[in-house]
């Protein structure tokens, strides 16, 4: 009995870590709406390839790497949104000394320059256990807001 349920707390542990570690459920490009795809190809030419997720029947998002520099695309119906990621090295310091002051024992996730509408800002996506928080900030490192 105990050979069981250490095999099936072990089996919930490797799926419980596959699941977090990629949030959206992975597409092949076939499956992606035409319109998205078409989007995709108009605004990327140079981009050959393309790894998709799906976040929910109306929202997918297509990573690929450019210039050596991890980049995502989220296409909706209403908009898209594309995210630069940063490496901290060139973050600005403003960013990292604000969630220091006011974030203490948070770990950063990732910082990424997001342009949504023709606006660029820096989101800094920070957790702590099991709490994600994104914050906003503008293109000088100054926090602006909390996004949901």
């Amino acid at each position: 009995m105990k050979k069981i349920a250490l095999i099936l707390l072990g089996i919930t542990l490797v799926t419980s870590c596959a699941t977090t570690k990629d949030k959206y459920k992975s597409v092949d490009e076939k499956d992606v709406p035409a319109k998205f795809v078409q989007d995709f190809k108009k605004r990327r030419p140079e981009i050959e390839q393309a790894k998709w997720q799906m976040v929910d029947s109306t929202c997918y998002i297509a990573n690929f790497a450019s210039s050596g520099n991890q980049v995502s695309m989220r296409f909706k119906n209403t908009s898209v949104e594309t995210a630069w990621n940063v490496p901290l090295e060139y973050t600005p310091k403003t960013i990292l000394n604000y969630i220091e002051e006011n974030y203490k024992g948070y770990k950063i996730e990732s910082i990424d320059i997001v342009e949504l509408r023709n606006k660029k800002s820096y989101m800094a996506t920070i957790y702590k256990k099991n709490e994600e928080i994104k914050l906003q900030f503008d293109l000088q490192g100054y926090f602006t807001k909390v996004l949901e």
